[in-house]
């Protein structure tokens, strides 16, 4: 198995599973123990790891989102609770949900190891919410917990890495989102009309950026044996599983 055959069969799981725990009610109730709503939540949480910086550089880090949306949100988390205090509730509400949706799985230290070893072994330079994600010392060892913060690294790692092709293939974060999911989602993270003018071959470009940030993706899978990334495959399988059991145990 290829490291690029890895990233084909599980960047959907490490889309969804890796931020997974944001959507749930308890992770709201956090939010707003702390006296945050949605966006202050959600940016404080994600990107309080930069420290306290200036909402642009937190838009600039993010990409898809509007910088009006960012700023605000930014701004407001800052003023109310400290960042450092958002971030360590994040990171418990990730931990908590793993532990209570997979953590009964056998060979998750297995899984840990081998994610770990992805992760130290990705590139840094342009992804900075990635090396600020991993750089941060949880003391953690359950083994759920180092699953679920090493598979949020790698979600970081590869949107950070979609910002970059899609920067490479000529677009914007907007005419992204426009030429793929489409004004719906442009509304649902910030923006607003009117919409810029785009040549037709937008859809194009993005197609190019989405199989340009697989490859990116795939490069720190290199660090795993041919076995290893059979492994990995099959152990985060399970993790998908447990987690489509918990969203529909009905139909699993």
């Amino acid at each position: 198995m290829t490291p690029e055959d890895v990233v084909r069969r599980t960047k959907r799981i490490v889309i969804k599973v890796g931020a997974a725990f944001g959507e749930t009610e308890r992770f709201g109730a956090r939010g707003e123990g702390l006296r945050l709503s949605r966006w202050p939540f959600y940016f404080g949480g994600r990107a309080g790891v930069l420290g306290d910086v200036d909402a642009e550089v937190v838009a600039a880090a993010c990409g898809f989102f509007s910088p009006d949306l960012v700023r605000d949100a930014w701004d407001t988390a800052r003023a109310v609770v400290p960042l450092r205090s958002i971030v360590e509730v994040d990171v418990e509400e990730c931990t908590y949900w793993a532990r209570t949706t997979y953590g009964d799985l056998p060979e998750l230290g297995q899984l840990a190891d081998l994610a770990e070893r992805v992760a130290e072994a990705a590139e840094p330079v342009g992804r900075p919410l990635f090396a600020a994600w991993r750089s941060l010392v949880v003391a953690d060892e359950d083994p759920a917990s180092r699953v679920a913060l090493a598979l949020l690294r790698l979600r970081e790692y590869r949107g950070a890495s979609h910002l970059i092709a899609v920067h490479e293939h000529g677009l914007t974060p907007l005419r992204a989102i426009l030429a793929g999911p489409g004004v719906d989602k442009a509304r649902a993270n910030g923006w607003d009309g009117p919409w810029p003018s785009a040549p037709e071959t937008d859809p194009m470009a993005l197609a190019s950026a989405e199989r340009r940030t697989d490859e990116l993706a795939a490069v720190p899978f290199a660090a795993l044996t041919p076995v290893e990334r059979e492994r990995f495959v099959r152990l985060l399988g399970q993790v998908h599983d447990a987690y489509g059991h918990r969203q529909h145990p009905d139909q699993t």
